[in-house]
């Protein structure tokens, strides 16, 4: 669906009722209505478009996203998909009458089956509830890292990474976040003594919580980043015959591991830079039994 601002709300929810009426396969469907150049010229702005970029358009209609991205960028590929098999002839015939038929291609297909995995800009422009059905979709398929862009409605609880609101309708950025969450285990080397490291992530989208584990000490995450496949966070604990340590975590996701640097900062001591290489575990670490040796260090004597 491609809406134009001119449209009014009551006209939208009648277009959206009949779209549901013809679509018996599939209960949400979005009636197309073509986009304004102004309004995607916008949202293309907003990805801040690259030479490198594969832009995926769903629910490509018209064709307009992909070639204006095309017009935007002359290195950039753009692909569509879109369901209705004369739009999508019309798209193909377009691209080649604007000579980018060698970049941008336009396929019959449902936005649901659509292949992200070559994709860096995701584009998409439906009714709310398809958007939220595509969302899941989404983070499946396409790469950490990609942007994920859509007009006038948002994902639900899924909160843009960026926005415009200079004009109507409103645009909104996502970067779909590496999945970090669950256990991770890492090995840090100070001053020649070994500390292992055990942290538990949760979370939610690009929102990210976290506990970590040293020994018998255990601290929250502090600061904690996520963007697309890069990572950061603050932890500050204790390690024995340190102190209270400081450190600074920074790297990037790469599956089941992270690999990046952290600055580690003891009590009364300089800071150190060490390399950092964090692998995904069952967390099992952080369960493990506590004790109550911990009681009787100077910071817990009564």
């Amino acid at each position: 669906m491609r809406t134009r601002l001119a449209i009014p709300l009551a006209a939208v929810v009648i277009i959206g009722v009949v779209g549901l009426a013809v679509a018996p396969a599939q209960e949400r469907f979005s009636f197309f209505l073509a986009s304004t150049p102004e309004s995607v010229e916008r949202m293309l702005k907003l990805a801040q478009l690259r030479d490198d970029d594969v832009v995926i358009d769903l629910g490509s209609g018209d064709g307009l996203i992909p070639l204006t991205a095309a017009r935007m960028n002359a290195r950039l590929r753009g692909r569509g998909v879109d369901i209705d098999a004369a739009l999508v002839d019309e798209s193909n015939a377009r691209a080649k009458r604007e000579g980018v038929a060698d970049r941008v291609t336009f396929t019959h297909q449902n936005a649901f089956d659509a292949d992200l995995g070559e994709a860096t800009v995701v584009t998409m422009w439906f009714f709310p509830e398809l958007m939220q059905l595509l969302r899941p979709v989404i983070l499946e398929r396409a790469r950490p890292g990609t942007r994920l862009l859509a007009s006038t409605w948002t994902l639900g609880n899924w909160k843009p990474d960026a926005e415009n609101r200079d004009d109507a309708p409103p645009v909104f950025l996502w970067i779909v976040p590496a999945r970090v969450a669950g256990g991770w285990d890492w090995e840090l080397t100070v001053d020649g003594r070994r500390f292992q490291h055990t942290a538990l992530l949760d979370q939610q989208f690009q929102v990210v919580e976290g506990v970590a584990r040293v020994g018998p000490r255990r601290e929250t995450l502090t600061n904690l980043t996520l963007r697309g496949e890069e990572i950061s966070f603050s932890l500050a604990i204790t390690l024995e015959g340190f102190g209270l340590t400081q450190h600074a975590f920074s790297g990037k996701v790469k599956g089941g591991a992270i690999e990046g640097t952290v600055k580690v900062t003891p009590l009364d001591r300089a800071t150190v830079t060490l390399p950092w290489t964090a692998r995904k575990s069952d967390g099992a670490g952080y369960f493990a039994p506590t004790g109550t040796a911990i009681a009787k260090t100077p910071a817990f004597a009564k």
